[in-house]
């Protein structure tokens, strides 16, 4: 009988190492930010959820930002057109500006990060540190949550009716690569900002709703569908899903398996469908954008900005060679982890990084120009 005690006493050791460990992991997670029951950290789910309209898509499918919407940033304005600035930007603008100055017009194009995200005042954004210059007058492109498409269909709109003396397209590295083909959206913006939440995508993966390029009509659509997909915590979970949702462990594994089984589910069923090259779509996004400054014989500059976690890497041009085959490209070599306000790839410039960023480009900018 003594061996079958040892065995037992062995087992219940074993048990509660285990249990130790796993309460330990759970905690360590729990504090590096990660929620239970949820794949995406920052969506909450809410019995009331508050959409805050920030963006309106155009007919052609441009995001554009809404004048007085909630949350700008201090010193922020948004003009007529639907982008940030104290001035129209419109040719007869533009007119009126090489008329009575010297100076040129900077058509400047990217996504939040031009937009102006995140110092403490906008004013210190990297885009307003250059329009304080003398030689120039930035026009400001940039609208957060946008990607390449955004950027081609900007090109195309606005090139040829404004004439700029230079454009300059901002690629940022950390997400603006995409491996999906989207199609434009006239009408629905790209983006859902919701209150205390994060903000959803109005666009979703082919494999989740069996479709492909499927966009939500409406804010509430979308957040019903990452209630759905993206936690264990909707009305049709079962009893088990419901209740290991209250593990970071658990529920976290559970929820990346079942997109796993989805993803492969969706490719078995679609064997006509091609896997999207994300670093080739983005490439031709960027050349659309050389094609129509090049018709326009306007000079280009196309400018990456390095996600936090790999700012510091000396082989960022050889490592996203492929995003910008073909092109002549630039990427600073100045910035620090600390030049951002966290390390994850929706994280920004700190002041400092804005700064940093500025004379990058200012010094890029007045050797295209002169």
């Amino acid at each position: 009988m003594l061996p079958k005690i040892k065995n037992k006493t062995k087992l219940g050791v074993q048990f509660k190492i285990f249990a130790g460990l796993f309460v330990f992991v759970e905690i360590v997670l729990r504090i590096a930010g990660m929620s239970a029951g949820v794949m995406i950290d920052d969506f909450e789910i809410s019995d009331e959820v508050v959409y805050e309209p920030r963006f309106y898509s155009d007919e052609v499918g441009i995001n554009h930002l809404i004048k007085g919407a909630p949350n700008f940033m201090p010193g922020f304005i948004v003009n007529d057109q639907g982008f940030r600035g104290s001035i129209n930007y419109t040719k007869k603008v533009v007119d009126s500006l090489r008329e009575n100055t010297n100076k040129r017009i900077i058509m400047v194009i990217g996504d939040s990060y031009v937009e102006g995200c995140c110092p403490d005042n906008v004013s210190n954004s990297f885009p307003d540190i250059l329009n304080r210059e003398e030689d120039y007058v930035v026009f400001n492109f940039g609208v957060s949550g946008t990607d390449p498409l955004q950027y081609e269909l900007v090109a195309k709109k606005y090139v040829g009716m404004l004439q700029p003396d230079l454009v300059v397209t901002v690629f940022y590295i950390g997400n603006d690569i995409l491996f999906f083909e989207r199609k434009a959206t006239p009408g629905i913006p790209l983006t859902y900002p919701l209150k205390n939440n994060k903000w959803i995508y109005a666009v979703a993966p082919d494999h989740l709703p069996r479709k492909k390029s499927y966009v939500f009509k409406d804010y509430k659509e979308s957040y019903d569908f990452y209630v759905k997909h993206y936690s264990l915590k909707g009305k049709d979970r079962t009893v088990f899903e419901k209740g290991i949702s209250y593990s970071v462990i658990f529920s976290k594994i559970y929820l990346h398996l079942e997109h796993k089984i989805s993803h492969q589910k969706w490719w078995k069923d679609n064997p006509g469908i091609i896997a999207v090259d994300g670093y080739d779509l983005a490439n031709r996004n960027l050349k659309a954008i050389l094609k129509t400054s090049n018709k326009e014989r306007i000079p280009n500059l196309f400018v990456g900005i390095p996600a936090p976690a790999e700012c510091e890497e000396e082989n960022l041009i050889e490592k996203y060679k492929m995003v910008f085959k073909g092109l002549e490209w630039y990427i600073p070599t100045n910035l620090k982890e600390d030049d951002y306000d966290g390390l994850e790839a929706g994280n920004h410039f700190t002041n400092e990084g804005h700064k940093k960023y500025a004379m990058f480009l200012k010094k890029l900018i007045d050797k295209k120009i002169k």
